[in-house]
């Protein structure tokens, strides 16, 4: 897969979510389903993933040893930067952690989801050429 078709449906799928996490708070007005800090989380994970997949989807082009490590690299450093905001929002803004947590947990594996599901499709058609 090239870079600008993942970039396509990189984007296409962040729409999708923003637009569902919109629908869910328009929808449960009742009960706070987003924490203040959701837009932050969202920008903070769609960069990470994008330039985690990035320096994956290099590596992958180099082959070899470079290929494992810079995936295994790439999704060390999302998660390693990932975890440090969290804790960063979660220590400095006290109110609503669990909302916070969840939010960010939900974003997160939603987008490696995405970026794993990537992953395997370039592997998929290295493997077959």
């Amino acid at each position: 897969m090239k870079f600008s078709r993942f970039a396509i449906l990189y984007i296409s799928f962040s729409l999708a979510v923003a637009l569902l996490a919109l629908g869910l708070q328009h929808f449960m007005e009742t009960v706070p389903v987003l924490s203040p800090h959701f837009w932050l989380l969202f920008a903070v994970i769609f960069l990470l993933t994008g330039l985690a997949y990035g320096l994956s989807d290099i590596g992958i082009r180099k082959g070899g040893q470079v290929s494992i490590l810079s995936l295994m690299g790439g999704l060390f450093l999302k998660l390693l930067i990932s975890l440090v905001v969290i804790a960063v929002l979660i220590i400095k803004f006290p109110e609503n952690k669990l909302l916070t947590a969840i939010n960010f947990f939900s974003l997160y594996f939603l987008f490696t989801l995405f970026e794993v599901i990537c992953l395997l499709r370039n592997l998929r058609d290295q493997n077959q050429t």
